[in-house]
């Protein structure tokens, strides 16, 4: 349990923290502060909170410095997964500066993806791929991609609310089963959402 004089910050690798210093990100936000330390613990988190209160730095942050701790290795370590084509964009360049200042690879996979991009992704696989549970399906149907995701160690998913009561979250959900059975193990579930009416039921979802 963290105390509340300390900055989760510091629970960061370096050249996240001086990331973090750079965007002039001094005190983390009450969402940032409970969340960071116990998604670095390795365990899964469901994340409510308003909009503008850091929820995707949250979420984000403690995995690129779990991410830089790891071993250089192929493959795709990190699934973002969005419920819209444009939010798949927003979050694109939100999260570029900081993997681009990290020497991560960053990249986005949606229907409308250029041909050219999806053969550089399965022939160069991003260390994280922002997507949508539809493209994930497609993704899984794929031989190459599907080889890259044995890698995965970290799912996000934003705007879970609007997945978890629907087909839709359905459909990820296996999708989520089927990674799962194909890299023989588990890997570490970040739901985020600005409002929940029944947030027990989304964690269930979730896990």
């Amino acid at each position: 349990m963290q105390n509340s004089s300390e900055n989760v910050f510091n629970l960061l690798v370096k050249p996240v923290c001086r990331l973090i210093e750079k965007k002039g990100f001094s005190v983390p936000t009450e969402p940032q502060h409970k969340a960071i330390p116990i998604i670095l613990e390795g365990k899964n988190v469901l994340l409510i909170s308003p909009t503008a209160t850091g929820k995707t730095e949250a979420a984000f942050l403690p995995i690129l410095s779990m991410l830089l701790k790891m071993p250089k290795t192929h493959g795709i370590k990190a699934l973002y997964i969005t419920p819209l084509r444009a939010l798949n964009r927003n979050m694109m360049d939100r999260l570029e500066w900081w993997c681009n200042n990290l020497d991560i690879r960053l990249a986005v996979r949606h229907g409308d993806t250029e041909t050219k991009e999806r053969t550089r992704q399965s022939k160069s696989p991003p260390d994280i791929l922002i997507t949508t549970p539809e493209t994930l399906q497609s993704i899984l149907s794929g031989w190459l991609l599907r080889q890259h995701l044995k890698s995965l160690n970290w799912v996000i998913i934003d705007e879970v609310h609007e997945l978890s009561d629907s087909k839709r979250g359905s459909q990820l959900s296996l999708a989520l089963e089927r990674i799962r059975y194909l890299i023989n193990t588990d890997f570490q579930l970040i739901g985020l959402s600005a409002t929940i009416g029944t947030p027990e039921k989304v964690a269930r979802f979730l896990v």
